[in-house]
């Protein structure tokens, strides 16, 4: 393989295992080097990532995470419940086409058990690459968690949000949404 071809590999793999952005950066500006310097003492990239580089890549990132704060996994895991009630509330007001939407306790379970497993997996396009036995396991716990939400009904309605309070709601991840953007703007 050449060194791009390592490269590309190795960011497509970091990418699946769901690296941050700047992690990813990082990892990739640290290999170039360690392919240059080998391009320049005349070793093949190789010498650097060995035979396999898809388990190169994946033993890079065990151990980056090893290392990563702990804290990553709580940000997550409320930026999800924050993605997911946005859309269980954008979602009520649309498809009952109303400007109060209730809340009750499945919405609470179906918005928990959304952050916990999107914080929990590599994200979906990783999705593709699971085992037959991660297949069926989800094929197996979809309609067991509908059963669930089901039992868990629509019933009592614990707050009517209205349409200007999912507007509230969604005002701080559209801000932050805008400065993230207009910081890669500026980045690039």
């Amino acid at each position: 393989m050449t060194k791009d071809q390592v490269l590309d590999h190795c960011r497509t793999e970091w990418m699946f295992q769901d690296v941050p952005e700047p992690d990813l950066a990082d990892m990739l500006a640290e290999l170039r080097d360690h392919l240059e310097d080998a391009a320049r003492a005349g070793k093949a990239p190789e010498a650097v990532v060995g035979e396999d580089v898809t388990a190169f890549a994946t033993d890079w990132a065990t151990a980056r995470r090893a290392v990563a704060d702990r804290g990553v996994l709580f940000r997550r895991l409320g930026e999800h419940a924050y993605a997911g009630a946005v859309a269980l509330l954008a979602a009520g007001h649309l498809i009952g086409w109303t400007t109060r939407t209730p809340v009750v306790p499945a919405s609470i379970v179906a918005v928990a058990l959304f952050a916990v497993v999107m914080s929990s997996t590599p994200y979906w396009r990783a999705v593709l690459r699971w085992p037959l036995w991660q297949w069926m396991g989800l094929c197996f716990a979809f309609p067991v968690v509908l059963l669930l939400l089901f039992l868990v009904g629509g019933r009592p309605t614990l707050l009517q949000v209205p349409l200007w309070g999912t507007a509230l709601f969604v005002l701080p991840g559209a801000v932050a949404a805008v400065r993230k953007n207009v910081r890669k703007k500026r980045k690039g």
